[in-house]
């Protein structure tokens, strides 16, 4: 058509000559004639021809089973939802989004500077939104940092619905960074009384400063983490210990069987190669007993006993375990024992509060009854991790047992001592699992950017609680409907950014 956009031609007739020409291949005499008729070359009516063939097939072409056909038309509107989408949705930079605008949408180019500006643009407009979003729902909070090229990222995340309510890029970490964050969101009517973190000192000396009356809990997360790291070390270490102990005794069993071989010098480095062994398997099997001992101390219910644990046994095995480690002779153990002592009290903080629900529960429904539907809460976690098939086989055995002991017991009342039991587990707020995967969404943004500002984290703010999550117990929904009940259906619309009207 290139020879026809030149010409005087209304846009009847370039239409008229395009299907003319499409319509007459074939016949002698054709492309002359409709040359002569519309006063233009041969090769135009030849490129008419051949464009009109492609429309009139991508029009009529039999659509397969299952495809779709979709016409947009690119207007200025379309191509900044698709900036601001390709900007926040995946990590891309502002170059790889001008390259994607030529791919995404053939024969269009914008330059560096216009998506850089539609950028800015849209991460004005998200800061703007995110202080307009009451918090005033928001009682339970994980707080957490992350860094971007040294400098920290402070982010904090509401634990009933996943709402980030904070994300902020500062140049330290200490208590007035943390207390100014905090106070913004508390304009925004933020009241925490229960807050989740790990063992940052800037972190808890900021909730003090903010919410001093805010019940503050140490992260099981990170206490289990930090305890596989060195389980894993310790692991390594015994079947390293275990495989030079192979190759001493491989090295014996040659030089005696080889004439002249030095079988007295040999034999020497097996005894320390076995007690070195021995010694890597103790440690491993000490540092392993007390990791279960404080895994299993930190839950609120003993499978074996169906004994209800409270908030002093919890801390108190803990801290047992913690004294076990400490006696391991390896460092790394030494220094998880400690942490584990000194977060001993936070790991347990958690029971108080569960403690008093389960007890109401128990007035009502009875307390046997509660300590079954525990159990069988307890037991239905374990199976979702259990791969050992004797264990898993064991733990259904257990299931089964409890549930119909529960249903002997509570009769109809079954299906609601365990609604009970499970709506109060939801909420114990014990593990900052929210803001980790928090934290698994913006990590490769931090990688490809090489420094984020703060308006790029508002923008990535405003569309983590505003796009609709495709899994998890919140699935269908948005951040921001389960915080303020506002239905979310398209999140570019609701940051100014509607849908083109264009699409057909």
């Amino acid at each position: 058509m290139t020879g026809l956009s030149r010409t005087d031609l209304s846009t009847s007739h370039k239409a008229h000559l395009a299907a003319s020409a499409y319509a007459g291949q074939g016949t002698y005499g054709t492309k002359s004639a409709l040359a002569r008729k519309y006063e233009v070359s041969r090769p135009t009516v030849y490129a008419a021809g051949e464009t009109g063939q492609a429309v009139m097939e991508q029009h009529f072409a039999r659509v397969e089973e299952g495809d779709e056909v979709v016409w947009v038309k690119v207007d200025r509107m379309q191509l900044k939802r698709a900036v601001v989408a390709l900007r926040v949705v995946a990590p891309d930079s502002i170059r790889a989004i001008e390259a994607l605008v030529p791919i995404v949408y053939p024969g269009l180019k914008r330059s560096y500077g216009w998506i850089q500006g539609i950028c800015v643009e849209a991460e004005a407009k998200a800061a703007e939104f995110n202080k307009q979003v009451n918090l005033s729902a928001v009682q339970a909070g994980a707080l957490d940092e992350m860094f971007s090229q040294g400098d920290p990222v402070l982010a904090g995340v509401d634990l009933d619905s996943s709402h980030l309510f904070s994300l902020a890029l500062r140049e330290h970490r200490g208590k007035d960074d943390w207390a100014e964050v905090l106070r913004l969101a508390k304009d925004q009517g933020m009241e925490l009384r229960t807050v989740v973190k790990d063992a940052a000192l800037g972190i808890a000396a900021g909730v003090t400063a903010v919410y001093p009356e805010a019940d503050q809990r140490d992260d099981c997360f990170h206490a289990k983490y930090e305890t596989g790291k060195v389980r894993r070390r310790l692991e390594q270490k015994a079947y390293g210990a275990i495989h030079r102990e192979m190759e001493t005794e491989q090295a014996v069993d040659k030089a005696s069987r080889k004439i002249g071989g030095n079988v007295r010098k040999a034999a020497g480095q097996l005894a320390p190669a076995r007690k070195k062994c021995r010694e890597a398997i103790e440690r491993h099997d000490a540092f392993e007993r007390a990791a279960k001992k404080s895994s299993d101390a930190m839950e609120f219910v003993d499978l074996e006993t169906g004994h209800l644990r409270n908030a002093e046994e919890i801390q108190t095995g803990v801290e047992s375990a913690a004294t076990e480690m400490q006696e391991i002779a390896f460092e790394p153990a030494q220094k998880v024992g400690k942490y584990l002592a000194n977060r001993a009290s936070g790991l347990a903080r958690y029971m108080e509060v569960l403690g008093e629900q389960l007890q109401e529960i128990g007035d009502h429904f009875g307390h046997k009854q509660v300590v079954l539907a525990c159990i069988i809460w307890q037991l239905l976690a374990v199976l979702r991790g259990c791969t050992d098939g004797i264990e898993r086989h064991r733990h259904q055995r257990h299931l089964a047992g409890a549930f119909a002991m529960l249903r002997d017991l509570a009769g109809e009342d079954a299906r609601s001592v365990f609604q009970a039991v499970d709506l109060a587990l939801l909420h114990r707020h014990r593990a900052s699992s929210a803001i980790e995967g928090f934290n698994a969404a913006l990590r490769p943004f931090l990688y490809v950017h090489k420094g984020v500002t703060q308006g790029f984290l508002s923008l990535f703010q405003a569309h983590y609680n505003l796009r609709t999550r495709r899994w998890g117990r919140h699935k269908g929904t948005s951040a921001h409907e389960q915080l303020t009940g506002e239905r979310v259906d398209d999140w570019l619309t609701v940051l100014g950014y509607p849908p083109s009207t264009a699409v057909q």
